[in-house]
């Protein structure tokens, strides 16, 4: 062989083992990026139960929008912070809250969205086993990597007939 093939040779060489490296990079990346974003649910659901709203705020932008399951609109951290604190000192309701497995989808490398199913079973304080309203939902975030940490910037919930333990992919035949 020439000189010449040999360095051709040697280029693509580098040229794949260089591809092959930034493909690991990328799945270290989405694996990394989609363990924070689940914990950032756990984080929440725990925050929910134990009412922490200081701990859930934490995950918000601040030009965060959040439409709740009734369909009111909230926009700016302030208002989200002035609705998790009416659900959490309510003087005469309390909640069991619980979360399900989310799913996640990075559609970029600063961008996401997230799906979980949720309930929260409204009782009259002091009287935990008559619950008084169910509320079960699908909430639906969009999250944005600013300065290398993930930020909630946009939820959607909505209500659903049922509590679903992991959200499923469906397809129609």
């Amino acid at each position: 062989m020439h000189k010449h093939s040999y360095f051709i040779i040697l280029v693509i060489l580098i040229f794949c083992q260089s591809s092959i490296a930034n493909q690991k990079d990328l799945n270290d990346t989405i694996t990394s990026d989609t363990t924070t974003l689940i914990d950032m649910i756990k984080i929440r659901e725990q925050a929910m139960v134990n009412k922490e709203v200081g701990l859930a705020m934490l995950q918000f932008s601040d030009d965060i929008t959040w439409i709740n399951s009734q369909g009111y609109f909230f926009e700016g951290k302030k208002s989200v912070l002035e609705f998790h604190e009416m659900l959490v000192n309510n003087k005469t309701s309390d909640y069991f809250y619980e979360a399900g497995s989310p799913r996640v989808r990075i559609i970029g490398p600063n961008n996401a969205i997230v799906y979980y199913s949720w309930k929260m079973f409204w009782f009259d304080i002091g009287h935990p086993k008559e619950v008084k309203k169910k509320e079960i939902g699908l909430m639906t975030l969009s999250a944005q990597k600013q300065q290398g940490k993930w930020y909630w910037v946009a939820v959607t919930n909505q209500h659903t007939p049922w509590f679903y333990e992991a959200i499923d992919i469906v397809t129609v035949h």
